[in-house]
């Protein structure tokens, strides 16, 4: 600030107020959102089961398909560069018989019972969006039944790949805790980043 010419500092502008108070604004607004989350908000996820009866039989339905689903898993050979015809006809079968078990896994999951239609809506949402999984992987096994060699990719759905949704539902940090009913991804190898 200038000093005027008898030395006195001129008193603050209207502009120069209105900024302090706007500021003061923006800061309540964030403590009052804080005081808000760590005091007053759910622990609740946007896609949590609130029937907990769900949860239990939700986990022994995906306990079998991940044993039955692992058993079909073959990595000892490791990563093949240039498959042959029959390696990507075998992988293929493979693969396609894994997504006939999760195709039922997602039948038997969203035929629990639930007691609200919140939870019904939360089932809908996480059955369409495992069902694209499903297409996706049915879409890379036709490939190989081709004999194209492509990466295995995923549906963008939000911003980032539709597993993220689904993973947000099993196992997210406020899903149902049910990990095992997570998408396995295509059993071997070629995943595009």
């Amino acid at each position: 600030m200038t000093p005027l010419v008898d030395g006195a500092v001129p008193a603050p502008t209207k502009v120069r107020l209105w900024v302090k108070i706007m500021l003061a604004a923006c800061c309540l607004v964030v403590a009052a959102m804080w005081v808000f989350y760590f005091f007053f908000a759910t622990d609740k996820g946007v896609y949590q089961i609130e029937d907990a009866s769900w949860r239990p039989q939700a986990l022994k339905v995906c306990l079998a398909v991940d044993t039955r689903r692992s058993a079909l898993e073959d990595t000892s050979g490791g990563y093949i560069a240039h498959p042959t015809r029959e390696q990507m006809l075998e992988r293929a079968d493979i693969v396609d018989t894994a997504t006939a078990m999760l195709d039922q896994m997602i039948t038997d999951l969203v035929a629990i019972p639930v007691d609200n239609d919140n939870d019904r809506t939360r089932l809908q949402v996480f059955e369409d969006n495992y069902r694209i999984i499903i297409k996706d992987r049915r879409r890379y096994t036709a490939a190989l039944r081709e004999f194209k060699l492509e990466p295995y990719t995923e549906t963008v759905v939000g911003g980032g790949p539709v597993s993220n949704v689904v993973l947000d539902f099993t196992a997210g940090v406020k899903g149902n805790d049910i990990p095992l009913c997570s998408p396995p991804g295509e059993l071997g190898g070629d995943v595009q980043p």
